[in-house]
């Protein structure tokens, strides 16, 4: 059924907290955000992979999977960006995150199956937490809006950020330790069971958070009209074309650097789940000065330099025979490196996102932009699963005498494409903006010149 909210309505009010009660709530906002992120990070470092492999899932079929929820969110995230203002916020975070915490329950139970249902289940499993994923990320927004004051809101992502990512950091840190020491299956299964029961915990803390927002009646028709009205919008609509871009040849080179460690470099399973979690401690500084970055010298600047920087990184892996640090060492520090560097460009995009949304339909337009930049990392991790597995790519070749594989054909190519699409950067806003104003003044300095 189509539905739109009936602009006749009054505005929705936001109920208010006592100064006490605000503290409480956003101190609970914290610990549930820690307790159900670092479920949410097996996902993104080394562990899934690495778990994917111990079940005799094949390198090539690891990236599909691994790309598989960041997908189906999309159609999550569009579906119920149209509806989430109408619905209790809280109800459909807890659904989303109750998904998730499925997921992984599955993934416990698939070691135990026959060989035959395990990969059926995987994909199950990633679908389900795709679906989560997506209508979790829905309400966080906008439930955050009601609940954090706009005085607080910088400060509140900031340290909320960096509770969870330290907490994950070192959640990571200790699977590195374990992985070192035993690799076998019971392992990954007996992380995964403490994963389940700590997002337990924070899904029954995030169901108490208040949803002060009262719901809006909805009449008429909506999907598609809300959808139309974001894509009329041409300079946002160019803007979220370079974030999908940037994301295709992106999106899958932490996957990457982790099969390029375990498959060509032969290196331990703690070593890439170490890779995995330097890309996160990485991620972690990027945001820090990400934000500053961006405070001061504006999202041109940042874009620009994290553009580069991405080509630079994605080509230096193919000269690893050529520096002086240990393999460990080289791969280690260009995988933090793209970390920093990827969080950086990500603190950019929602600077920019923030400065360009319509005024009208914020939420699909947020969904939209979303939505794309997800469908990149999707397809970069499909793109480079089927070109595995169609053998597109050379067994082994060379380059300055030096002896490379598959992945470093896919690095090598993700970094050339990156690097010929300095030309989008032109469908950045504020980029474009900037160059405009210059031939704005360039022409009337001619003209008063002439004159």
């Amino acid at each position: 059924m189509n539905i739109i909210c009936s602009e006749a309505g009054s505005p929705p009010e936001c109920g208010k907290l006592s100064s006490e009660q605000n503290s409480r709530v956003i101190r609970r906002i914290y610990t549930a955000c820690l307790l159900y992120a670092i479920g949410e990070t097996l996902f993104t470092n080394s562990f899934m992979l690495l778990y994917l492999a111990q079940l005799g899932v094949p390198s090539e079929r690891i990236l599909l999977y691994l790309a598989l929820p960041v997908f189906v969110s999309i159609f999550a995230l569009i579906l119920f960006a149209q509806w989430i203002e109408q619905l209790n916020k809280i109800l459909i975070g807890v659904i989303g995150l109750g998904l998730g915490t499925l997921s992984m329950i599955i993934l416990i139970a698939v070691g135990f199956l026959p060989l035959p249902l395990v990969e059926p289940l995987i994909a199950l499993s990633m679908i389900l937490y795709g679906i989560g994923f997506g209508m979790y990320l829905d309400c966080w927004f906008p439930m955050l809006s009601t609940v954090i004051p706009r005085a607080a809101r910088g400060r509140f992502f900031g340290n909320n950020r960096l509770i969870y990512q330290t907490g994950t950091i070192a959640f990571t840190f200790i699977v590195t330790w374990l992985l070192a020491r035993d690799s076998s299956l019971i392992v990954f299964q007996s992380c995964f069971t403490v994963v389940v029961l700590l997002r337990i915990v924070g899904i029954a803390m995030f169901a108490k958070i208040p949803d002060l927002e009262k719901r809006r009646p909805c009449i008429g028709s909506g999907l598609l009209h809300s959808l139309s009205q974001v894509i009329s919008q041409q300079s946002y609509l160019a803007f979220c074309a370079y974030v999908f871009l940037l994301s295709l040849f992106t999106g899958a080179c932490p996957s990457i650097f982790s099969l390029l460690a375990k498959d060509t470099l032969k290196m331990t399973a703690g070593q890439v789940m170490l890779i995995g979690n330097l890309t996160t401690m990485g991620a972690l500084v990027g945001f820090f000065l990400g934000g500053r970055l961006v405070d001061r010298l504006g999202t041109k600047y940042v874009f620009m330099g994290c553009h580069f920087s991405f080509a630079l990184i994605l080509v230096l892996f193919l000269f690893r025979d050529f520096m002086l640090l240990s393999l460990l060492g080289i791969i280690g520090t260009l995988a933090l490196l793209f970390g920093l560097i990827q969080a950086s460009s990500g603190v950019a995009v929602s600077a920019e996102m923030l400065a360009v949304i319509p005024d009208d339909n914020k939420a699909m337009a947020t969904a939209v932009n979303l939505a794309l930049m997800y469908l990149g990392v999707s397809l970069s991790g499909i793109f480079s699963s089927q070109m595995l597995k169609m053998e597109m790519l050379s067994h082994s070749w060379q380059m300055f005498g030096s002896r490379m594989g598959p992945y470093d054909a896919l690095l090598l190519i993700c970094g050339v494409m990156v690097f010929i699409l300095v030309v989008t950067l032109g469908l950045v806003p504020s980029v474009l903006k900037k160059n405009n104003q210059r031939q704005n003044h360039t022409v009337l300095t001619a003209r008063n010149t002439k004159d």
